[in-house]
């Protein structure tokens, strides 16, 4: 017979390992590279030290000559707050009940709940890892009408909008267009708001974010790409640290073989050979590539990433196209450059008088949480890369 201890005991013991490997290895290509590189978290923050500039303590002097004088490179530290992810299901109690006389039904109930906190869980892992650690909200593919202040969203992103927020609208690039806006009104997929406008007329797909940042994202690989910091270090004054951005020569064409090769050729020369080991995009920027090399090869080199993950390869790198990266764009990184800083992996939020398992507030269920105290960093933003200001719809 199924107990509350032993569903207690079974849900500790037995699930956690999974829940683990399935939300780290099992979301992302790229989350699963990085995570080999985890490190401890400093009580709530994430902190790396960056060293950067040309000297070295490796030279090449006259024999008898002065030895080189010990790591003369320049050094940052960059910090920011561990965020709070967290992840909950719910079982009722009568669920419990129905199958407390049969262990097996109450694995497939089990199973079914740890599946859907997987799924969630890694739905919102994989949009935070391609964002730059702002609040997004949705994005628009239509133009914002400047006159009417009006502009629409899909049906997956018109929830996230409230009526009386101050939102912000960015280019792919994280350049701010306009000013704070404040949503007036929302009818189905249309929003109204007011405020000041300014048209962008080279993006065909712009990115909206609540205006104040509550630091509860996770900063992703975007994070570094961001127009005013770098972490907490001024892009501006940390001129030295910023990685390489390769605007395109035609605005909204689509991005094509030529241009990838470009892009590479630029952000090689700057890394100095500290180069990608795989590259991020949407998929429609695989849809133009790879019509490509349809033309002009007799076969594509497909790349198998772990965990199930396709890929193909392009120039000897692998290539990962994801929905939840920005369209219009694509990113060149070092996987060995980025580390996801924490106190700990994910694990049951518990206590020694509720445990696990606790009762939901006037109500006949159960409920259980996971939560993971962390941060991802890049240590070397100067070697990561991205090619911007192509177009985002399907074009040939």
């Amino acid at each position: 017979m199924i107990t509350m201890n032993s569903a207690e005991n079974a849900i500790k013991n037995i699930y956690l390992e999974s829940v683990i490997n399935d939300i780290n290895q099992k979301t992302n290509p790229f989350l699963g590279l990085i995570e080999k590189n985890a490190k401890k978290a400093y009580r709530n923050e994430a902190r790396a030290l960056i060293r950067y500039g040309n000297k070295g303590n490796v030279i090449a002097g006259k024999e008898g000559g002065e030895l080189p004088v010990g790591d003369k490179g320049k050094s940052a530290e960059i910090v920011t707050s561990l965020k709070n992810l967290y992840g909950t299901f719910q079982i009722s109690d009568k669920a419990i009940k129905a199958a407390q006389n049969h262990p097996e039904d109450f694995a497939a109930l089990i199973s079914g709940e740890m599946s859907n906190l997987v799924a969630s869980a890694q739905r919102s892992l994989n949009g935070m890892l391609y964002g730059n650690g702002m609040n997004f909200l949705g994005f628009t593919t239509a133009a914002i009408d400047a006159n009417a202040k009006t502009f629409s969203v899909t049906d997956a992103y018109i929830e996230n909008f409230e009526v009386g927020e101050e939102i912000i609208v960015l280019t792919a690039d994280n350049v701010q267009v306009g000013g704070v806006l404040t949503v007036a009104s929302i009818a189905g997929n249309v929003i109204t708001f007011t405020g000041t406008y300014t048209t962008a007329l080279t993006d065909d797909r712009l990115y909206i974010y609540k205006r104040l940042n509550d630091e509860t994202t996770m900063n992703g690989v975007d994070s570094i790409f961001k127009q005013d910091k770098i972490y907490n270090l001024d892009r501006v004054a940390y001129s030295a640290l910023r990685p390489y951005v390769h605007q395109a020569s035609t605005a909204q064409k689509a991005m094509k073989e030529v241009d990838v090769l470009d892009f590479l050729a630029g952000y090689e020369n700057q890394c100095e050979g500290m180069g990608a080991d795989i590259l991020l995009t949407h998929p429609q920027a695989r849809r133009t590539i790879q019509n490509e090399l349809r033309e002009s090869r007799t076969n594509i080199d497909t790349n198998d990433f772990s965990a199930g993950f396709k890929g193909f390869k392009f120039n000897g790198l692998p290539v990962y196209c994801d929905v939840k990266c920005k369209a219009g764009t694509m990113y060149a990184l070092n996987s060995k450059d980025w580390a996801m800083h924490q106190l700990c992996d994910w694990t049951w939020f518990s206590d020694d008088k509720s445990g696990v398992l606790k009762k939901l507030d006037s109500k006949a269920g159960y409920s259980a949480s996971i939560i993971k105290y962390a941060d991802l960093l890049c240590e070397k933003p100067f070697a990561q890369g991205k090619a911007v200001g192509y177009s985002a719809k399907k074009l040939s």
